[in-house]
């Protein structure tokens, strides 16, 4: 059980879903758009909405552990200088 909610926690794997999800909602709006007699909405259009708020649910976490690993980089340039002053 705690593998299968690490899993589905991953935000990597949450971005890619969401992505994946987009191109798929997109293309199928584009090629209903392509043979536009009217204007219908369907499926695709709430795929659409799903995979942006996926992808904006994400972007936070995918931020602060940016920050993160930026925090770490200044930590070990700041112990290698004065290290090297020693």
């Amino acid at each position: 059980m705690k593998t299968l909610k690490s899993i589905v926690s991953n935000p990597y794997l949450n971005l890619f879903v969401g992505l994946i999800l987009f191109y798929s909602g997109v293309s199928e709006s584009w090629d209903e758009f392509q043979k536009m007699e009217n204007i219908r909405f369907g499926v695709h259009h709430g795929v659409i909405l799903f995979s942006l708020m996926q992808i904006l649910k994400t972007l936070p976490e995918l931020f602060e552990g940016l920050e993160h690993i930026n925090q770490v980089g200044e930590l070990g340039q700041e112990e290698s200088a004065t290290d090297s002053v020693s």
